[in-house]
């Protein structure tokens, strides 16, 4: 089966966001302003929060709290990742704890941070780490489970350096995981650091949606949801795409010839 053109595969993309803004536009109309504002109040209302200088500073205060978060959590949830899944004894003495780290509620984290930090940004970003780290740690845990051990076993034999076994042997290979796992574990920082503002933080784009809410203020809370949603696209589509195509460009791409 060949795969699709260049051209073909844009114009599906196009035809994807496309419906989207189709669906979000009929519903607008169909329910009403009130309740669902249509693309050209929400952009408007966008638009002017940016001319009164509110949206860039919330958006930027929120950005710094995600990516403190982020780097956090991916450095703590990698090493104990390796860890746990390289040595059986570490992995039997965390189990417990990942276990309760996966299945606490998420708000019960911020709740927990604000009570015992107090209402500031470090509770907030303690939460953030504690709710992204898990995951970070059960992909990294299974790639590390995964690494060839044969090709370990050969450098030692040929007598490489530790230093050398990581970053030649060990490294690339968790890399498939560390990617695919920074990719989700930046999304879901971006949408739990809302939770966060709202709950307890006078600043970011939580606290803005708070606000509007108050208000019944539906075309605020959309605004700043969708302005939200369209930076995260950005960073993932843009950033991280060009991470993931920087750490995979010796790959070739895959082709599936048609059996008759």
């Amino acid at each position: 089966m060949r795969s699709p053109t260049r051209g073909a595969r844009t114009a599906l993309r196009l035809v994807s966001y496309a419906s989207i803004a189709g669906l979000w536009l009929v519903g607008g109309r169909v329910l009403g302003p009130n309740v669902l504002p249509g693309p050209v109040e929400t952009f408007a209302f966008i638009l002017r929060e940016a001319e009164r200088g509110v949206l860039v500073p919330n958006l930027v205060v929120t950005a710094q709290r995600v990516l403190t978060a982020f780097v956090i959590g991916m450095l703590a949830g990698t090493a104990l990742g390796a860890a746990m899944g390289l040595s059986r004894k570490v992995d039997d003495l965390l189990q417990a704890w990942l276990v309760v780290a996966l299945t606490v509620p998420r708000i019960v984290l911020f709740v927990v941070a604000y009570l015992s930090i107090g209402l500031s940004d470090r509770a907030l970003v303690l939460a953030l780490v504690i709710t992204i780290m898990p995951t970070v740690t059960v992909a990294v845990r299974e790639g590390a489970r995964a690494i060839d051990g044969g090709l370990v076993e050969m450098a030692v034999a040929f007598r490489r350096s530790r230093a050398t076994i990581w970053r030649r042997i060990v490294f690339p290979q968790l890399t498939p995981y560390l990617v695919g796992t920074a990719r989700g574990a930046l999304a879901l920082t971006w949408k739990m650091v809302v939770l966060g503002e709202l709950l307890g933080r006078t600043s970011g784009v939580g606290y803005q949606i708070s606000f509007y809410f108050q208000f019944f203020n539906m075309t605020g809370v959309l605004a700043y949801g969708v302005t939200m949603m369209l930076l995260l696209a950005v960073v993932d589509l843009g950033l991280m795409g060009a991470i993931q195509h920087f750490a995979f460009r010796w790959r070739a791409p895959v082709k599936v010839s048609a059996v008759g």
